[in-house]
């Protein structure tokens, strides 16, 4: 009995794939048709990307990505200057989806189709949702791990269907907006500080992983690696933990070593006044003394002798 009723289901279910493959196809031949009726201008599509990703410094930064890998950090062009890319391109069309989410990886697919020319690109891109331990991740951030994967793919895939000779440029004129000069380079060096310690990220972490040895040694070329990064942070390409490392180690305290005659004897001069005002008592003193060095017993009785005996009680015996 169920078997007869999918027979008389699935024809229909046939038929209705056809319809939609159908005007899937009438659709795009009408935008392929269209796109010939009105041919793009490269002069046009250059000049209008370029006036996109150098309108503002805000705007520059967003097109330009880095990523740690293998110790060391890759710099690129970003999903969002792909977008811009594929704007002034006209004439096509993108899109991404997951193709797949089962097992140890998330497969994206990103799709562009120069309509123009009739020249497709596809780009996949795989993000693995496993933990260390082989534990999937939540259904949550399996989602947001698919969602960077299919930007990734995006962007891979518009930035293979227009030939990279039409915006080379366009990403160095970028960097250099980013960049500025001398005259700008202290105040966003500090603004790029400011805004990586919204994530948690100290500016002993940024000077670590520029290989510098204070802020005031940061360039404009470090600049652009910092700029880049916190646009992958905030794309979810990566995370403040994988780019700089935040799981610190411990600090080591050092060694402390003994106190000298002459040292201790320096210190006890100056301790003396203390301890007789009352001010600090002898545990106080050998406290704080020992977060410097190491105290031996004898000079520990030493600072015990200068501090005041306590006055008996009125009326107690002798």
């Amino acid at each position: 009995m169920n078997a007869q009723t999918i027979e008389r289901e699935v024809p229909g279910m046939v038929a209705e794939q056809g319809m939609v493959a159908m005007l899937n196809k009438s659709e795009i031949d009408q935008q392929i048709a269209t796109a010939h009726r009105f041919p793009r201008s490269i002069k046009h599509f250059r000049d209008e990307a370029m006036a996109m990703v150098t309108l503002s410094e805000s705007v520059a930064e967003q097109c330009i990505y880095a990523l740690p890998r293998d110790g060391k950090t890759i710099e690129g062009p970003s999903a969002r200057f792909a977008e811009v890319v594929a704007s002034a391109w006209g004439n096509c069309r993108a899109g991404a989806r997951v193709v797949d989410d089962s097992g140890e990886f998330v497969t994206a697919q990103g799709v562009f189709h120069d309509l123009e020319r009739n020249v497709a690109i596809t780009y996949e891109v795989q993000r693995r949702i496993v933990n260390k331990s082989g534990k999937r991740y939540s259904a949550d951030m399996i989602g947001v791990t698919a969602n960077a994967a299919c930007s990734i793919a995006l962007r891979n895939a518009i930035l293979k269907g227009v030939p990279k000779a039409f915006w080379e440029d366009m990403y160095s004129e970028a960097r250099r907006v980013i960049m500025g000069d001398v005259k700008t380079l202290a105040n966003r060096r500090a603004n790029a500080v400011a805004a990586f310690q919204k994530f948690g990220v100290s500016a002993e972490q940024i000077i670590a992983k520029l290989a510098v040895q204070g802020i005031e040694d940061i360039t404009l070329e470090h600049l652009v690696t910092l700029k880049g990064l916190l646009t992958a942070i905030r794309d979810g390409d990566t995370t403040p933990e994988d780019a700089f490392g935040t799981a610190s180690k411990p600090e080591e305290k050092p060694e402390l070593k003994p106190y000298t005659t002459e040292e201790f004897q320096k210190q006890l001069a100056k301790w003396q006044p203390v301890l007789e005002s009352g001010k600090r008592s002898a545990a106080d003193i050998i406290a704080l003394a020992e977060t410097k060095g190491v105290l031996s017993d004898e000079q520990k009785a030493s600072i015990r002798d200068l501090a005041p005996v306590p006055a008996a009680p009125e009326g107690a015996q002798a």
